[in-house]
């Protein structure tokens, strides 16, 4: 009996030439404009990424993209959200880049055998933030101070200067959708009710390609009467049921029951 055909699936990598500019820019705290670099990327890939629906980004004023963190082995996170992040600048007025936001340090990364110190991390991100315009969010909950900086600065981002802002509720990746981090649901409920509107998308692969689908943006909907706690759980539940929505069945994860009532009551009210 044959043996099944594995799908074969796509090693995404950089150009050399590009990494390379890349680390001449870290070393000397450099500038580049994001969205060329990321352009570069993406037109070398192949096959090449799609994003589907991009006519629901906004194309003007400020708004906070939400994505599922998807990566395996051979496809890290930062593809999906390179691909997002053109789409967004094709669609936008000013062509501006999304500001992503960035974890301040990284435990237990290694290279190879080799462990990475974390002081190291914490130079480096703050290097790469510096070249492409990020945001640094510490990671630690008792930083207290560090966080409510972080949040000045991407409110006057947002209400500023009218940019846009970009992350992974679920800072890691498994394929497949879990709960976001503590805190997210919160800080992002209390950017919607400023009247930032969230735009989710979707990435995942299809056939061996990059796929980017957005929705339409919303707003969280959370009654202030309701606890602390569950506020935080409603919100993470409400942008994360708008991501899976954008996703094949398969990954829809621990929010497949809660994807499957929205789905259900959407067909209901029609």
């Amino acid at each position: 009996m044959d043996e099944p055909t594995q799908e074969r699936q796509e090693v995404y990598r950089f150009r050399t030439s590009l990494i390379l500019r890349f680390i001449w820019a870290v070393l000397r705290g450099q500038t580049r404009h994001l969205a060329a670099d990321v352009e570069a990327s993406l037109m070398a890939a192949r096959p090449k990424p799609q994003a589907r629906n991009d006519q629901q980004v906004p194309s003007e004023g400020p708004f906070v993209l939400v994505a599922n963190h998807y990566e395996r082995p051979g496809l890290k996170v930062f593809w999906g959200g390179m691909l997002a992040s053109h789409a967004v600048a094709q669609r936008r007025t000013s062509q501006k880049s999304l500001h992503w936001l960035m974890t301040s340090e990284w435990y237990n990364f290694r290279l190879g055998p080799l462990p990475v110190p974390v002081w190291a991390l914490r130079w480096l991100f703050r290097r790469i933030a510096q070249v492409y315009g990020l945001v640094i969010v510490p990671r630690a909950a008792e930083r207290g101070v560090g966080r409510a900086a972080a949040l000045r600065t991407i409110l006057n981002v947002l209400r500023g200067s009218g940019d846009a802002i970009g992350l992974f509720p679920e800072a890691i990746g498994t394929g497949h959708l879990i709960e976001p981090m503590p805190g997210v649901g919160a800080f992002l409920l209390s950017l919607s009710s400023r009247a930032i509107p969230l735009l989710p998308v979707g990435i995942f692969e299809e056939e061996g390609r990059l796929i980017a689908s957005f929705g339409p943006p919303f707003s969280i909907q959370v009654p202030r009467s309701v606890e602390k706690g569950e506020r935080e759980r409603l919100a993470s539940q409400q942008v994360m049921v708008a991501i899976g929505r954008l996703l094949p069945r398969e990954l829809w994860g621990v929010y497949a029951p809660a994807i499957e009532e929205a789905l259900a009551q959407e067909r209901a009210d029609r």
